[in-house]
């Protein structure tokens, strides 16, 4: 018990003394080595400022399914997403550069599922990120691929896939197309 105490007693002391640590480095960097190099032009930061806006959703047969808000947030490093269904759904997005590996990784929550995946850019400019959705309820976890696709009319396509173990194939999960929001 006495060990678990200070533990605790040493966890709590590192809480207050890193922002310390932290304040003190930063009082002695230069102004500058501390500008986030997120808000660049340069790739991979920029390469999924597509996205950023206000968006209608619309399933592919163009009835108005949702609505999604991306922003830019803490100094360009991170994008959040959140979505509205008209179902009264919602759900919630991180995106980032992962700094150890250099690509884009999302973490999305909703009820149904929590997806964790990463990727970039492929050829053709379309964001195509690979990893895990996780469903809620305890099933099984299955591997998902998401696909935003800037269109040539302002839209962005987006298409979710399951990889099914059975077929071997990418399944569609869901798509649709986001438009500039109209107010």
């Amino acid at each position: 018990m006495e060990c678990i105490f200070r533990l605790g007693l040493v966890t709590a002391g590192l809480f207050l003394v890193i922002p310390y640590v932290i304040s003190q480095t930063e009082q002695n960097e230069p102004a500058n080595a501390l500008i986030s190099v997120c808000m660049s032009d340069e790739r991979p930061y920029s390469d999924f400022d597509f996205v950023l806006g206000s968006w209608d959703f619309y399933a592919p047969d163009g009835n108005k399914i949702g609505e999604q808000v991306y922003t830019k947030r803490e100094q360009g490093c991170l994008i959040t997403e959140e979505m509205k269904f008209t179902t009264g759904h919602t759900g919630f997005g991180m995106s980032f550069v992962d700094p150890e590996t250099g690509l884009w990784r999302q973490i999305w929550m909703s009820p149904m599922y929590y997806v964790d995946y990463s990727g970039g850019l492929d050829e053709s400019g379309a964001m195509v990120l690979e990893g895990t959705a996780y469903p809620n309820n305890g099933g099984k976890s299955t591997p998902i691929r998401g696909v935003w696709s800037k269109q040539v009319d302002g839209s962005i396509k987006q298409e979710f896939l399951l990889f099914s173990e059975k077929t071997k194939t990418w399944d569609i999960l869901f798509a649709g197309f986001t438009r500039p929001k109209i107010d």
